[in-house]
């Protein structure tokens, strides 16, 4: 009986850090995300312009950046990051570019790529990229799809819908 419950403790235990998150606060280029309370800082994208961030045992590295528009085209920016995964060895499974939005994932070897972006109300975008094993696809899958659903603009655009609202300063976890 204890070896069971044991067993179910462990399995549960597995995704546990999908359940704690934090929320990154850009200012410079006005975007917001949920990060994993469980991902620590491991450093910084070319030009301080987000972070870099892994869990404890290494499994996963996911980068998560602002950046400006190629000539103030989000479809553009959007097709030079896809080309840029292709150029280091991900082959594209899935890409979809709709208006202010791009998703797209690849495989390389025995990891998976899912990359989102955002255009940005000042002609800037941000993006995040998470690389992960191919083995532990149900363990990242929750983690990937509040990734996807939290990167947002920290305010909301002049001409949209969608009002976000700015949570903190430049806070950043270090843990």
């Amino acid at each position: 009986m204890r070896l069971s419950l044991l067993a179910v403790f462990l399995l549960l235990a597995a995704p546990a850090f999908a359940d704690d998150w934090w929320s990154y606060d850009n200012a410079r280029f006005g975007y917001m995300i949920d990060l994993p309370d469980a991902f620590a800082i491991s450093g910084h994208p070319d030009g301080s312009d987000g972070l870099t961030l892994a869990p404890p045992d290494k499994s996963a590295k996911l980068v998560v950046f602002g950046t400006r528009l190629l000539q103030d085209d989000f479809a553009a920016q959007a097709k030079f990051r896809m080309a840029l995964a292709k150029s280091d060895g991900w082959q594209m499974s899935y890409s979809k570019v709709a208006g202010r939005a791009v998703s797209f994932s690849g495989i390389r070897g025995d990891r998976i790529l899912y990359a989102r972006g955002v255009a940005l109300c000042n002609g800037d975008a941000a993006f995040f990229q998470i690389d992960y094993p191919k083995g532990e696809m149900q363990r990242y899958d929750a983690v990937v799809m509040r990734l996807a659903r939290s990167l947002r603009p920290a305010e909301k655009c002049p001409g949209t819908a969608r009002n976000n609202r700015r949570v903190g300063g430049g806070f950043f976890r270090t843990g």
